[in-house]
């Protein structure tokens, strides 16, 4: 393997030849988020994937960069032991070389590289908390970023506090997927907090006072206003109460006086709280430096809930709500009898087992991702459709829509989105169920998946009432 070759060192960064072997591709990337345990080759596969092209565009980056490998701007990197870096910066150049070394998966977009002979590529190596800052310079301050993406960077990283965004997406998942709320004006001008106070909202509390349900639909009547233009005259951002339906903003105040708040865990400490005046240069050190110990963990490691005693402790591991059932029902699936019936009963008969003596069957969640897309390709086959994609864009939105109609709405559009399984997600995260992934035994996202799939099926071949 060709070794690193130090060749420059300036203010705490230098610039390396780094093996491609020993790059790690940043799950928390804000261009598009992904599971913590998620390998390069499932990170590779999900920004090929044609839904995913909007935030990736590595056929348009390879487009501009013409015959040859363009290194003029180099990936920034930091080690994180074991001789390996994860790539703050720089993520979609690293995928290219990848590919022009190992080839384009079978399944995805396929299109030319640019030449890249090397099993090397010149990095700018440095500290986390200036590969942070560097990356807060390059997309967040510069625009590249949609809002929504530059609130939960300053949010994890910065120590910011959580933004309206932020929040209403961890709430709903709408900010991401309608990119007409994900715009600054929509933030500053109609979501400021004397505007959702005109609406009927308390912005003091977590879910700011109504139920899930009545949230979602108060912002997809905002979406529908700004679609129609009424909202996007700066004269009725001012006052965008004179615009809503005036019905729906009597029911929002009808709820905030009888909502009931969720119960929900402690809010967990705020992860990476590098503040950007504190992230001055320093000097670059070995790989076993205590500068470097502010990394993110290797994928396959675990995160731990226990405090540790750097300044910059890792985040709190997500956790589920005791109360969220496997297939979002506690009491089992009602479904018409037939071979779709049949495999769901099992993989829950096959859960029991496996939560009777979770240490025993540790890669069981692993084999659980493989039988929900099976069963999920079976729903579709017995409904004569050739894709699993035509299953999921046909009943993922309206099983969505269902799901925040639950008493307990808040808790579950939580829980999915902290396990970045959203309609648009679904088939992707579908599909890695078929690969021996490490990811795919994460038993928090396994759950949350089950929980979607498992409210389509009950649209799709659900009994009827009194059947």
């Amino acid at each position: 393997m060709a070794q690193k070759q130090a060749l420059s060192e300036w203010n705490g960064q230098r610039i390396e030849q780094i093996p491609l072997d020993s790059l790690i591709l940043w799950t928390e990337n804000p261009r598009d988020p992904m599971p913590g345990t998620s390998s390069n080759d499932e990170i590779i596969r999900h920004a090929l994937a044609k839904e995913n092209e909007q935030h990736w565009q590595l056929k348009k980056l390879a487009k501009e960069m013409g015959e040859s490998f363009d290194q003029s701007e180099l990936p920034t990197v930091t080690p994180c032991g074991q001789g390996r870096y994860i790539v703050y910066d720089g993520n979609r150049r690293v995928i290219l070389a990848l590919l022009r070394r190992a080839g384009f998966p079978p399944d995805g977009d396929q299109f030319e590289l640019p030449l890249f002979p090397q099993d090397t590529i010149a990095c700018n190596v440095c500290s986390k908390k200036i590969a942070l800052k560097n990356v807060l310079r390059k997309h967040g301050d510069s625009g590249s970023w949609d809002t929504y993406e530059r609130d939960l960077f300053m949010y994890r990283y910065m120590g910011a506090e959580e933004s309206v965004l932020v929040r209403l997406e961890k709430l709903t998942g709408m900010i991401t997927r309608f990119p007409e709320l994900n715009q600054r004006y929509v933030k500053e001008d109609i979501l400021n907090r004397k505007h959702l106070e005109e609406m009927g909202l308390k912005p003091d509390e977590e879910d700011y006072g109504v139920d899930g349900q009545i949230l979602a639909e108060l912002l997809e009547g905002i979406r529908e206003k700004i679609n129609t233009k009424e909202l996007a005259t700066r004269g009725r951002r001012n006052d965008p109460v004179s615009v809503l339906p005036q019905d729906l903003l009597r029911r929002v105040k009808e709820n905030t006086a009888t909502h009931v708040p969720s119960k929900t865990d402690p809010k967990p400490e705020r992860p990476h709280p590098f503040h950007a005046e504190s992230a001055s240069p320093g000097d670059v050190a070995d790989e076993t430096d205590a500068g470097y110990q502010d990394t993110l963990p290797l994928p396959g490691t675990e995160e731990t809930d226990e405090p540790e005693t750097s300044p910059a402790a890792r985040r709190t591991r997500q956790t589920a709500p005791a109360e969220m059932p496997l297939f979002g029902n506690a009491a089992g699936l009602r479904l018409v009898p037939g071979d779709v019936n049949n495999l769901y009963r099992t993989l829950e008969s096959l859960w029991k087992v496996y939560k009777a003596n979770p240490k025993k069957y540790s890669m069981f969640p692993m084999i659980f991702r493989m039988g929900l897309r099976l069963l999920a390709e079976s729903a579709a086959q017995d409904l004569n459709m050739e894709k699993l994609e035509s299953y999921v864009k046909k009943y993922a939105g309206d099983a969505k829509k269902r799901l925040r109609q639950r008493s307990n709405a808040t808790d579950i559009t939580t829980f999915l989105s902290n396990n970045s399984v959203s309609p648009d997600k679904l088939t992707t995260l579908l599909q890695q169920g078929a690969h021996a992934y490490t990811s795919t035994n994460d038993v928090q996202q396994a759950k949350a998946i089950s929980i979607m799939l498992g409210e389509m099926l009950t649209i799709s071949h659900g009994k009827k009432p009194n059947a």
